[in-house]
């Protein structure tokens, strides 16, 4: 019985093999300066209200990220999706990208 021979064959498309780099990461990081905060966000301290099945929902603004539950999450869309169980965006389930009615 005759053994196949190990061998790497190019085909057309496949990535060439490069040398490995370091991850890339942000310029705020790469400085050593802290990221901006996203201007469309609310500002620390604000404390977001919504009606959800029945349920009054409240969360937290503050500097770590969105607090819900006692339990801190990065993104608001984060926070959506654990009250509703699906993909949802943030802004958009907490009303962030419409006027308020003071305005």
């Amino acid at each position: 019985m005759a053994t196949k021979k190990a061998t790497t064959k190019r085909t057309r498309g496949a990535k060439k093999t490069t040398r490995k780099t370091a991850p890339k990461r942000s310029r705020a990081k790469a400085t050593g300066q802290a990221a901006a905060r996203d201007p469309r966000l609310p500002a620390v301290g604000t404390v977001l209200t919504r009606e959800f099945k029945g349920k009054t929902v409240e969360v937290k603004v503050t500097e770590a990220g969105f607090e819900y539950e006692d339990q801190t999450f990065k993104s608001i869309s984060a926070v959506a999706r654990r009250i509703t169980g699906y993909m949802v965006s943030g802004p958009v389930f907490f009303r962030l990208d419409k006027p308020s009615e003071a305005d």
